[in-house]
């Protein structure tokens, strides 16, 4: 049922004053808390809901027979309260009521028209000063039913549900004090009530609001906060880390690190330049040999055995050779040539060896004087000086006067003799040791980054370590002595130590000429603090340089040509008996040597050759000088041609093959009674050649010589080149020498001079650079060229001309008939020159010229050193055949096509 208006006039039902006073004294215990709290009924949810009449006083209808009689008498009760209020408030601040018949006229009571509203009736007592009572009536349109709840100033529940008036009648039956400033609602103060309320609710928003904003700030502020501090500790850890340094190394005890914190520096070592032929076949490469040792008694007994199974396993050595070794005692060496791949294998098994716990940890207390007046260091020198005066030093007491020296003479820093005499101080006080049998026993060793006195204990495991680096040259003979070889040693110049660092030096050959190309540049450099596994580790305190290796070569020479003429050479030496063969093949037009081999050669390689440079090891090509003999007249006669200094049509006188000049007697091999100048040099006259030049001035005949490079560098990029002998101009003005010189003896020349001076005639007259490197690589793949000499014209093209169709009649008609090859353009001189060697006379017999298939020219040389065969002694019968033989290797390999 919906609640009415009281304007319709229905009757309400409500309680009687009986029921009243009843529930006062139900209520009686709670009552002297309330006069000291707050009564307060609010406008929520347990005020809307209808009344549970088993938890409530039941409001009848019999109470009041209609709304007129209800609503008078709530004005009488209203007007009997205020009447109280006025006559106690001036009397006393408390008033009672009468009896309990004047409590019906206590209630007051305000029905809206609308479907609720509230009375607040503000009451208070002397005895709870500012505190206020509100009733808070909410009338809902629900039968006409107000549910209402009595609380306490504690917030205790004073009824579940009592109505309006027995909860007034019971205040004023329980002499309960009000307000002196209770009135009587308007209809206006109600509206500003309601204004008020409304404005405290938002008052109380706004400060909600506030407080949270507050909350929130607040808490941004101690996010903010944590943040800015565990930010500024970062900064200062990482400030730490990089400013300061770890400590250096305490004495060892149980809970320090196995290894010292020291500064360690790894060096990669740079490799020397390879050198590989034209068709890409290294011939000469570097690779770096490990030495493996192990400390002995730092092995555990018990698994001995484990470690030599192991070892032969990774590195292929023999068992009962590390037995042998491992029972000697002391630090064994396993091996000292031991490849890379092998030295990668041994490391990893290092690794498990550790694993499996069969290293001890071995004692070292670390030497690091700083001072020479160190009381060590000064017993250790007093003791070298007491034993040279007993002529009884040992090497380490030589080594420590001797540093001492130079210290003195300002031959080395203080820095360097420091280092020198802590070394000498490790070996001086582990002399004393039994390092054979001791793991316990400190080892003394040096460190510069550790300080002096330091102890560890570590692991020793397998030492591996560079112990040199080889070069390889896997063809082993072939290409030798043109590639010559290296020692890897210490440097010495005149005689004299250079350096203490072990490296490559040079011996001979294309490796000697062109170290500086080859040699590594700078070794790779790590350094930085290491960790307890001496690997360094690698942060912004760390310094490291790549290593920077040598250029590699490629030659002009392709190895399976090189090959092929070196074993005609090798065959042509058996069979004329001679000392040694060269042959050599040039591009004329470019200088490029195609071929260059010789019968002497030997084995480069480590282990395998002579530690003394014997005569197979130099490259006879460039490093020999002998005369000439008759391949020096095409050189002549082509200058008289080119400076018009003879007529091509005179007939010269030989005097039947005598000629005596003075006191000497010039004799041909075959008589000639006259002969034309071309004539005189097919048939090779010395006679002739004697008078052709007899007109020529010494400064001029030195001037022809000069012109073809006689007596100077070709620059071929050989080792050690001779240049030959060329007399002055004062002896070649005297008759007999420069008869002697114009045919070839009295001077003398290289291999490689007369094969420069005989391209001259197939290139238009220049005299070019003789070169084997084709072009260099550098370690980032960059390709650079050599740099040559320009070429040089000597002689006019017309000459050059006339000189190959002249060297062509050589062959044909001349002494050089069997270095003919059918097929081919052949043209060539020969010669032979006796010298005395060991008492003995030996002919050293040689053949210079050209093959041409008349689209390419080769320029080929031969000279047979040596020949001891009397009958083949003419270089027609040895050096001819073999140049016959090189012009079909040409023509077999493609260099040249036979004209069929």
């Amino acid at each position: 049922m919906q609640g009415r208006d009281i304007n319709d006039r229905e009757s309400v039902n409500r309680p009687n004053v009986a029921d009243s006073k009843k529930l006062s004294n139900e209520k009686k215990s709670s009552s002297d808390s309330f006069s000291k709290g707050i009564f307060s009924l609010r406008n929520d949810s347990s005020l809307s809901s209808p009344l549970n009449h088993n938890q409530t006083r039941s409001v009848t209808s019999s109470s009041y027979k209609s709304s007129d009689e209800l609503e008078s008498n709530i004005q009488k009760k209203l007007a009997f309260m205020a009447n109280s209020i006025q006559s106690n408030s001036s009397q006393s601040p408390k008033f009672a009521m009468a009896d309990n018949n004047q409590s019906n006229n206590s209630i007051r009571r305000v029905v809206n028209k609308s479907s609720t509203s509230s009375i607040s009736t503000s009451l208070s007592t002397n005895n709870v000063s500012d505190s206020n009572i509100s009733l808070n009536l909410h009338a809902q349109q629900n039968e006409g039913k107000i549910p209402l709840k009595r609380v306490s100033n504690a917030g205790q529940n004073i009824s579940q549900s009592d109505s309006i008036d027995s909860i007034m009648l019971d205040n004023i039956q329980e002499n309960y004090q009000f307000s002196p400033n209770f009135k009587k609602h308007t209809k206006d103060s109600k509206k500003k009530q309601q204004i008020n309320i409304i404005k405290q609710d938002y008052t109380n928003q706004d400060q909600v609001s506030e407080i949270a904003e507050s909350f929130k700030a607040g808490r941004l502020f101690i996010v903010l906060g944590v943040f800015i501090l565990s930010f500024t500790v970062f900064l200062f850890a990482v400030y730490a880390k990089i400013i300061f340094q770890p400590p250096a190394m305490e004495p060892y005890n149980k809970k320090s690190r196995d290894y010292p914190w020291s500064a360690k520096t790894d060096i990669d070592i740079a490799m020397r330049g390879q050198i590989s032929s034209l068709d890409d076949y290294i011939v000469a490469s570097s690779h770096k040999l490990y030495k493996i040792a192990i400390y002995a008694p730092s092995i555990y007994e018990e698994k001995k055995e484990l470690l030599i199974s192991l070892v032969n396993l990774y590195a292929n050595l023999n068992s009962n050779s590390i037995r042998f070794s491992l029972s000697k005692g002391g630090n064994v060496v396993l091996t000292s040539n031991a490849n890379s791949l092998v030295a990668a294998n041994l490391r990893i098994l290092n690794q498990k060896l550790s694993m499996l716990s069969v290293y001890k940890k071995c004692t070292f207390s670390y030497i690091n004087k700083s001072s020479i007046n160190d009381s060590e260091i000064q017993t250790m020198i007093a003791h070298a000086q007491v034993v040279r005066q007993k002529k009884r030093e040992s090497a380490l007491d030589s080594r420590i006067l001797r540093t001492l020296d130079n210290l003195e003479q300002g031959n080395i820093p203080q820095s360097q003799a420091m280092q020198e005499l802590n070394i000498a101080l490790v070996d001086y006080k582990n002399k004393s040791i039994d390092l054979s049998k001791e793991c316990y026993t400190p080892i003394f060793t040096y460190n510069s980054d550790v300080r002096d006195g330091a102890v560890t204990r570590v692991e020793r495991g397998l030492d591996i370590t560079v112990s040199q680096v080889e070069r390889e040259y896997p063809f082993n003979e072939l290409m030798q002595p043109l590639l010559g070889f290296t020692n890897y040693t210490k440097r010495t110049i005149d005689g004299r130590l250079f350096d203490d660092k072990l490296r490559f030096v040079a011996q001979s050959g294309i490796e000697k000429y062109r170290d500086g190309i080859l040699s590594p540049k700078r070794d790779g450099r790590v350094t930085g603090l290491a960790d307890r596994s001496g690997n360094i580790i690698l942060n912004n305190n760390s310094q490291s340089n790549e290593r920077e290796d040598g250029f590699n070569i490629k030659l002009t020479i392709p190895l399976s040509f090189q090959a092929k003429l070196q074993s005609i050479v090798e065959v042509a030496n058996k069979q004329y008996k001679t000392q040694q063969i060269v042959a050599g093949i040039m591009d004329p037009s470019t200088g490029e040597i195609l071929a260059l081999a010789s019968s002497s050669t030997f084995n480069p390689n480590r282990g395998q050759r002579s530690k003394n440079i014997t005569t197979a090891m130099r490259v006879a090509a460039a490093e020999r000088s002998f005369e000439p003999g008759s391949t020096i007249k095409p050189l002549v006669f082509s200058y008289l041609i080119d400076n018009k200094k003879i007529n091509l049509s005179e007939r010269i006188d030989l005097n039947d093959g005598i000629y005596k000049l003075r006191t000497f007697t010039i004799r041909d091999s075959t008589p000639l009674k006259s002969a034309t100048p071309e004539y005189i040099l097919i048939k090779s006259s010395n006679i002739g050649m004697t008078k052709l030049t007899k007109n020529l001035s010494g400064a001029q005949m030195r001037e022809l010589f000069e012109t073809f490079g006689v007596g100077q560098a070709t620059g071929v990029d050989i080792a050690n080149e001779a240049t030959g002998l060329l007399p002055k101009a004062n002896i070649l003005s005297r008759e007999v020498e420069k008869g002697a010189a114009s045919y070839g003896y009295g001077l003398r020349m290289s291999f490689m001079q007369l094969l420069r001076g005989y391209a001259v005639f197939n290139n238009g007259g220049f005299l070019v650079s003789p070169h084997i490197t084709k072009y260099f690589i550098s370690p980032n793949d960059k390709i650079l060229y050599p740099s040559l000499e320009e070429p040089r014209q000597v002689i006019s093209e017309q000459t050059a001309n006339f000189m190959q169709n002249l060297l062509q009649r050589v062959v044909r008609e001349g002494t050089a008939k069997n270095a003919d090859v059918e097929g081919l353009i052949i043209g060539g001189k020969t010669g032979t020159a006796r010298e005395k060697e060991g008492g003995e006379t030996i002919y050293n017999g040689s053949f210079f010229g050209y093959a041409s298939d008349g689209t390419k020219t080769y320029t080929i040389g031969v000279v047979a050193y040596g020949s001891q065969a009397s009958e083949d002694y003419y270089a027609g019968q040895t050096a001819a055949p073999i140049f016959a033989r090189v012009a079909q290797l040409l023509a077999d390999e493609g260099y040249l096509k036979i004209d069929k």
